[in-house]
C-alpha cells in the first residue's frame, strides 16, 4: 500500500520511520517540497495512486480531493487542520487526524522569548552588534505588564504558566467554555476579546485559523489595543491582517510585533510587513525541536497506520 510523506520535519528524520511502516506493509513515497507545502497540481502529482500520507501545511482543497480517488488517510503532522476542506474529505470517506497537545510547551517557550525579545528590544541590540555597532536601547520589564493570550488551549496555557513566573499579569479570551474552564482552574482570568486587547501590553495569538477567526485581529481590533503594545503571533498567520497590522507599526501605533506565522509563506519582496523596524519575522519553526519532533513523527504515523487498518510498531 503507497503511502506518502509531505511533512517537512518528518521528511528530514525519515528514517526513524522508515522501517516500522515498511514492515507494516507500506510502500514509502517521499515526493520533493518546495518552500512551506504543497497545493493544486503539484500536491496531486506527489500523491498519485497514494492511499494516505502524512502531511504538513499542504492545502487539500475539494478540487485537490476529487483528483485522489485513492487517498483513505490525511494524517496531519501537528495541530492546524486550516488546510485540509474536511468536509470534502468527509464526504469522500477521507479520515482526517492530527496530533492535538504534541508540542504545546515548545510553542510556548518561542512565545515567551518572541515576547522578552520585544520588550527588551533585542534583535535590535543583535543587529547594530553585527554591524559594529555598540547599541544600548530601553526596555520594558516585564514585570508587572499583563499578558494578554487569545486562546486558551495547551499551547495557550503552558504560554500563562512562562508569563506568570516572568511576574506577568496574565488574562486570556477564548470562545470554548471546556478552555475557559481550564484556564480559570489554572488562575487565568478570562476576558472579552475586545476588553483583552485593550488591557493587554503583549498580545499573544494561540487559536486555529478558522473561517470565523481568519482577519480576527483587523484594523478595527488592532486599533483597540493599547498604544505601544506588542503582537506575537505563533498561531496561523491568516489571524492577522497583514496590511492593516503594518499601517499600525509604521503609524507607531504599536511597539512591535514577533510573526512565527504569516498570511504569505514565505513572504515576498512586496509583502508589506517586510522591512519594517520593531519586527521579528519567523519561518513557522515554533514547534521544532528534536524532541517534539521525534513525538509528533511516531504519532502521525500511527495515525495514518490506525486509519489505513494497520499497526505500526516502534523499537
Amino acid at each position: 500500500m503507497k503511502v506518502a510523506v509531505t511533512c517537512l520535519q518528518l521528511i528530514r528524520d525519515v528514517d526513524a520511520v522508515r522501517a516500522p511502516l515498511e514492515e507494516a506493509g507500506f510502500a514509502l513515497r517521499i515526493p520533493p517540497v518546495p518552500g512551506q507545502h504543497l497545493e493544486g497540481d503539484a500536491l496531486v502529482a506527489a500523491l498519485e495512486g497514494c492511499a494516505g500520507v502524512v502531511a504538513g501545511d499542504d492545502r487539500f482543497t475539494a478540487d485537490v480531493l476529487a483528483r485522489l480517488p485513492a487517498l483513505r488517510a490525511i494524517a496531519k503532522w501537528g495541530v492546524g487542520m486550516d488546510g485540509i476542506d474536511r468536509a470534502a474529505a468527509a464526504a469522500r470517506g477521507i479520515a482526517v487526524s492530527n496530533t492535538p497537545g504534541a508540542f504545546d510547551d515548545e510553542v510556548a517557550d518561542v512565545a515567551m522569548a518572541y515576547a522578552i525579545a520585544l520588550l527588551r528590544r533585542l534583535f535590535a541590540v543583535h543587529d547594530g552588534a553585527r554591524r559594529g555597532e555598540w547599541p544600548k536601547p530601553a526596555g520594558r520589564s516585564a514585570r508587572g505588564l499583563r499578558m494578554g493570550i487569545v486562546g486558551l488551549g495547551g499551547i495557550g496555557r503552558a504560554l500563562a504558566r512562562r508569563a506568570r513566573a516572568a511576574g506577568m499579569e496574565v488574562a486570556g479570551a477564548d470562545p470554548a467554555p471546556e478552555s475557559r474552564a481550564a484556564a480559570a482552574a489554572a488562575g487565568v482570568a478570562c476576558l472579552p476579546l475586545d476588553a483583552l486587547l485593550r488591557a493587554s501590553d503583549v498580545v499573544s495569538l494561540h487559536c486555529p485559523l478558522t473561517r470565523d477567526t481568519r482577519h480576527l485581529l483587523d484594523a478595527d481590533r488592532l486599533a483597540l489595543m493599547k498604544p505601544g503594545a506588542f503582537l506575537v503571533n505563533t498561531g496561523r498567520g491568516g489571524l492577522v491582517d497583514t496590511a492593516a497590522l503594518a499601517a499600525a507599526l509604521r503609524a507607531g501605533r504599536l511597539a512591535g510585533a514577533a510573526l512565527d506565522v504569516l498570511e504569505e509563506e514565505p513572504p515576498g519582496p512586496e509583502n508589506p510587513i517586510r522591512g519594517i523596524d520593531g519586527v521579528i519575522l519567523g519561518t513557522h519553526n515554533a514547534s521544532n525541536t528534536l524532541e517534539a519532533s521525534a513525538r509528533t513523527h511516531r504519532r502521525a504515523v500511527a495515525n495514518l497506520a490506525r486509519a489505513l487498518g494497520r499497526e505500526v510498531r516502534f523499537a
